[in-house]
């Protein structure tokens, strides 16, 4: 037996098996569909369905719910989301 068979091979390549996960490929579809309830909320409405401080919290749900989505998903209901409120201008207490 040669002595160099024993010699390990440092050009080889190391299986990563901790790497993180990939980008999603789709949105998540739950968090889609609530979104476009909410976009949709908006956009059949005349006055602010909602009070300045549900609409905080609204806001806040919208910003949470679209980090599921992929990116321009997330973009596209955004713009129409704010397209939206900017139609019906500030909220009333």
């Amino acid at each position: 037996m040669k002595k160099s068979a024993a010699v390990v091979d440092d050009r080889q390549g190391v299986i990563p098996i901790d790497l993180p996960p990939g980008p999603r490929l789709s949105s998540d579809e739950k968090a889609r569909g609530e979104l476009l309830t909410m976009v949709e909320t908006l956009a059949a409405a005349k006055a602010h369905p909602w009070s300045a401080r549900l609409l905080g919290w609204q806001l806040r749900r919208f910003g949470a719910l679209k980090q599921l989505l992929t990116p321009i998903d997330a973009a596209a209901l955004s713009a129409r989301f704010e397209s939206e409120l900017q139609r019906l201008g500030p909220a009333e207490d």
